[in-house]
């Protein structure tokens, strides 16, 4: 047995190694991945009044549908099942296609809230007029579009086949060779629509609202109870203490900082997994004449989608962070309309009390009777 036939034996070892690695990280992510989504879209259905809550709505279904696809494709390839129904090109073009389409829908669904908080930020009184009535349009929209730029996974997706020279062969889902030559043009600009331009937006934006100290355009201002004592009146005023201000520019930015993890994570994830791809549609690595080649790519491949993997995990995490946040926002709302009710009642009844005549100035006692 020469060197080539040695290195084709060692390739297909570590080739079923690295599929199987893959299949049993599919199958524990997504069991246990899944279940906590259902958990916790059930958690945050109380606050269906927040601006965020068909964002994160929106983020969690496009995760499950995602995982489970999946999962699903992972489990068919393994059982052969559906093959048996479904050619495999027809497969690999739905699965691209809804995996795809997920993956932008998810992506730009971040961007959509993250935009939707940085007006709020700006400006509140706008954004509690009119984004809250508006917000599941916003995810109609981002659906269709995200549909719209994964239409060439149908067209242009099929199954390929990997012949080795020991007669064992392998499938995998790839671009038609009719579409070769153009095939490089269409991943590039699929990635950067799908995940370079939102994440930019993203990182963008938080660190616009993180660096800003000031609100733009203001519509009302706001000072300290000190301030108010040294004289500085002016109209519209919101009475608050200089505690309660510092407070909640806290919270704010540690808020803010957390989602900046939040988006670092996800790039830190993502992005070898995107850059590989592009190298190899550029490279043709998965096929390359070299077998060290390949091999360097399929131990490379097979890394790179564990850490794509990590990310789901992390969804849940993210949105019992933005549960809480609401959840303090809701309570301390509810906190302050009680006060202000429990104050104005006060106020109802001292004014009554001021106002009522004693009876002795309504009613004659009898030694003034003549």
């Amino acid at each position: 047995m020469n060197a080539s036939e040695l290195l084709q034996q060692q390739f297909f070892r570590e080739w079923n190694f690295s599929s199987r690695l893959l299949f049993y990280s599919i199958i524990a992510v997504t069991s246990l991945t899944l279940p906590v989504l259902v958990l916790i879209l059930a958690l945050i259905r109380p606050h269906r009044n927040s601006q965020y809550f068909p964002y994160m709505c929106g983020i969690i279904s496009g995760n499950f549908v995602l995982l489970s696809t999946i999962f699903t494709m992972v489990v068919a390839e393994n059982v052969h099942i559906v093959y048996y129904y479904f050619p495999g090109y027809l497969i690999c073009k739905i699965s691209t296609f809804v995996v795809n389409s997920a993956s932008c829908f998810i992506h730009w669904t971040w961007v959509g809230m993250y935009a939707q908080r940085f007006i709020h930020v700006f400006f509140p009184l706008r954004s509690r007029r009119k984004l809250p009535r508006n917000s599941w349009n916003t995810l109609l929209i981002i659906l269709g579009l995200s549909c719209v730029c994964q239409i060439w996974a149908p067209i242009t997706i099929t199954e390929r086949h990997v012949n080795h020279e020991n007669g064992t062969s392998g499938t995998y889902c790839a671009e038609h060779p009719y579409f070769s030559s153009s095939s490089k043009i269409i991943v590039l600009v699929e990635s950067t629509i799908t995940f370079f331009i939102p994440f930019m937006l993203t990182v963008l934006a938080d660190i616009s609202v993180l660096v800003s100290k000031v609100p733009w355009q203001t519509p009302f201002k706001l000072i300290s109870a000190d301030d108010l004592r040294s004289n500085n009146r002016s109209d519209n005023m919101k009475i608050v203490s200089r505690l309660n201000l510092e407070y909640a520019e806290k919270r704010r930015i540690i808020a803010i900082k957390r989602c900046l993890v939040s988006a670092t994570f996800t790039l830190v994830l993502n992005l070898p997994n995107y850059v590989l791809q592009l190298i190899d549609e550029f490279y043709k690595l998965r096929v390359h004449e070299d077998i060290s080649v390949r091999r360097v790519f399929l131990q490379a491949d097979a890394a790179v989608y564990i850490l794509y993997l990590l990310q789901f995990p992390l969804v849940p995490v993210n949105m019992y962070f933005l549960r809480q946040n609401i959840t303090r926002s809701s309570r301390k709302l509810r906190e302050k309309t009680t006060l202000q009710q429990e104050h104005s009642r006060s106020f109802q009844v001292l004014e009554m009390s001021n106002d009522r005549v004693p009876l002795s100035t309504t009613i004659p006692s009898p030694t003034s009777i003549p």
